[in-house]
């Protein structure tokens, strides 16, 4: 009794201790700023550190591309072995015995998406250590009383699907180290993975290399409409109504971007404002392929949805991209800015008009 006594009396104190903190923080913030001119008070002003929901950064802020490194970000089984558990980034997985063994990994693993072709799952334990493992081999992720959750309980499935713009494509990239000569990796496999399952093969390949400190885009790329539907409708029913039937796209008439990074880190930022769709921002950070990890990734964009492209640091960017279409300058709808345009001087431009 003596001991539960004391141990009442002490819980009682901390909690005054704690309450008394509380009232002096409350206090001195009321004052805090008395020792700044009021005139320089009026311009102050606090940044919001707030954490706010994953898809408030997605729109917001932004997010890093391996929380959106998705085989499938539309439906997904909770039942081991079906790939289309790759999409539930960032979900807590317990890892089947005989890869445990072999990996050496320590549970519960991260699930951070897939090598090409979806073969494999990418995985990482709390201690930063990834290995490449079998779908077959991953668990479904455990709910607090462990017991098997199902797919509606996994919180990032949902927070993925409903910002997520219709019809664009995250995926994950494996970028090999070859010692004392630099890096491999692969783009895309015309007959595996993402582009081989919506069936996109781009007709023009480029490059580009963007200055630190600079921006690509915004620009958009109209859809094509068949002439006997309306704009809304026939894009409802193409990425809402019937997403999954991917022949009804019209890659040879409207151009799709998939985007590759060799270089740098850039900030993507892409806009739905395609008729008849919810308008939906999504903001991701990629890495290039000599910045090795979870942020080297492809991206696939629709037409219709606005993207721009801004570097992030003080590192020149190199990207590579296919388009399902050969350039047509009619296809582009373009929002200038000074970064991109850096024209002369109005000083200049009256010189060399004499």
């Amino acid at each position: 009794m003596e001991n539960l006594a004391s141990r009442t009396s002490s819980a009682a104190l901390q909690l005054r201790f704690a309450q008394n903190d509380i009232d002096t923080m409350t206090k001195r913030e009321k004052n805090l700023w008395q020792g700044i001119d009021p005139a320089a008070q009026d311009t102050l002003g606090g940044r919001d550190y707030r954490t706010t929901s994953f898809a408030q950064e997605l729109a917001q802020r932004g997010v890093d591309a391996s929380e959106l490194m998705v085989a499938d970000h539309k439906q997904g089984q909770n039942v081991g072995g079906h790939r289309e558990l790759a999409y539930v980034t960032g979900a807590k997985y317990t890892l089947g015995s005989p890869t445990a063994d072999s990996t050496g990994l320590s549970n519960p693993v991260t699930l951070i998406g897939a090598t090409p072709g979806s073969k494999l799952a990418i995985v990482r334990d709390r201690t930063g250590k990834m290995a490449n493992v079998k779908f077959a081999n991953i668990g479904v992720p455990l709910n607090p009383d462990g017991t098997l959750s199902t797919v509606e309980e996994w919180p990032r499935a949902c927070e993925v699907k409903d910002p997520w713009i219709p019809g664009v494509e995250v995926f994950a990239r494996k970028i090999y180290p070859q010692r004392h000569r630099g890096c491999f990796g692969e783009f895309v496999r015309r007959d595996e993975g993402i582009l081989a399952r919506i069936g996109l093969w781009p007709k023009q390949w480029s490059a580009a290399r963007m200055f630190a400190c600079t921006a690509k885009g915004f620009h958009v790329h109209p859809p094509s409409i068949p002439e006997d539907s309306a704009a809304a409708n026939w894009l409802r029913r193409l990425f809402i109504d019937e997403a999954e039937n991917y022949s009804l796209r019209r890659y040879d008439d409207e151009q799709w971007d998939v985007m590759f990074f060799l270089q740098g880190r850039i900030e993507m930022i892409l806009c739905d404002v395609r008729a008849g769709l919810p308008r939906r921002v999504m903001r991701f950070f990629i890495d290039g392929d000599n910045h090795r990890g979870n942020n080297n990734v492809g991206v696939v964009i629709p037409a219709g949805v606005a993207h721009a492209i801004r570097v992030e640091g003080s590192e020149d960017v190199i990207m590579v991209y296919g388009t399902s279409t050969i350039f047509h300058p009619e296809f582009e709808g373009r929002i200038a800015s000074e970064i991109e345009t850096a024209e002369l001087p109005e000083s200049w431009r009256e010189f060399l008009a004499l």
